[in-house]
């Protein structure tokens, strides 16, 4: 197995978009692309000396934890089996974790450092105010009345604008069934209205032709994402929600 096949696996939520901010000019943009490009190359070259892939073996464990002692910090399992004592990389935040404070400034994980695209690479709609930049990404089984709820919500607030992405996780094959005809119904914006009221009348026209994979990724993203609960909420800047929150508009406007 050639360590390409691990870089793949590994960059692919590293590669930032600073094109789509509109705040930075293009110097800062290039010099920050440049930045980037030297530190997924420095962990690239600390990787190679490792030489070729031999396999990978997952660990049995489901929780790490960040130890800052006096003489130096290390991971350690949550039940105290594995101890890694070494350099720990957040590639998604290009940052190599050394203190306690390291280790906090990471806890959120901005969207656009993922490196995913949404609106490209997964079955999504927009509900909200799309006139407002983007607040946030939600994964949504479109089959659960949590998902009517949340999305109706959004859609009479006026407050937001969320990227809603089709993961019908929770409801079986009623909620994959429902996912495709929503996504390859050829009325997107009928569809979107029987997403956000949990109806069926954009069902009848479906398109011939409709790649079904963007659905499917869903659900290979919900360990990377390590989703839990749906609708699984993440504000624009990381900030995470497992279910719908009581109060939603209290858990946006948190700090």
């Amino acid at each position: 197995m050639k360590l390409n096949f691990l870089y793949t696996y590994m960059f692919i939520a590293s590669s930032l978009s600073f094109a789509s901010d509109v705040a930075l000019t293009e110097t800062i943009a290039k010099a920050a692309e440049e930045r980037e490009s030297t530190y997924r190359e420095e962990v690239k070259v600390n990787l190679e000396k490792k030489g070729d892939i031999v396999g990978i073996r997952e660990l049995p464990m489901k929780k790490l934890f960040f130890v800052e002692a006096e003489n130096g910090s290390y991971v350690v399992s949550a039940d105290g089996r594995f101890v890694f004592d070494g350099r720990l990389v957040d590639v998604w935040h290009r940052k190599t974790i050394k203190t306690l404070s390291d280790a906090t400034a990471i806890q959120r994980t901005p969207v656009a450092n993922i490196g995913l695209k949404p609106e490209e690479q997964l079955a999504t709609f927009k509900v909200g105010n799309e006139t407002l930049p983007r607040s946030g990404v939600a994964f949504v089984d479109p089959t659960s009345q949590y998902t009517t709820r949340f999305l109706k919500h959004i859609e009479d607030s006026e407050k937001y604008n969320f990227t809603i992405v089709l993961a019908p996780l929770v409801g079986g094959n009623n909620a994959v069934d429902r996912a495709r005809r929503l996504w390859c119904a050829t009325d997107k914006a009928a569809a979107k209205q029987d997403l956000i009221n949990g109806t069926s009348l954009s069902f009848n026209d479906i398109e011939k032709v409709c790649s079904e994979e963007p659905i499917q990724m869903a659900g290979v993203l919900s360990g990377v994402f390590n989703i839990q609960e749906l609708p699984h909420i993440i504000r624009e800047d990381g900030l995470v929600s497992e279910g719908l929150p009581l109060d939603f508009d209290k858990w946006y406007e948190q700090p």
